[in-house]
């Protein structure tokens, strides 16, 4: 992908949590985790079904699925914070 924009992600307790390359316009629904450019919470190397959580609030950040052969986190929308492209 050429076209995008590098965008920090953060939860609603105000911990950073993944830089990522956002391509197209919308809500992020889901993060390829191929396109994680810095991971704050440990997503590389995690499980298919796992539940990642916020390392300083203990909030579940979503899960983790496959969505077109990639591995990417399916996220929980009450836990981050609103970005829009």
């Amino acid at each position: 992908m050429k076209t995008g924009k590098i965008v920090d992600i953060e939860c609603n307790c105000g911990f950073r949590l993944f830089r990522y390359f956002k391509a197209g316009k919308g809500r992020i629904i889901k993060l390829l985790i191929s396109r994680l450019s810095a991971d704050f919470v440990g997503l590389k190397g995690a499980e298919t079904y796992s539940k990642p959580i916020c390392p300083q609030c203990g909030k579940e950040l979503g899960i983790i699925m496959m969505i077109h052969g990639e591995p990417a986190l399916k996220i929980n929308h009450g836990t981050i914070k609103d970005i829009r492209i």
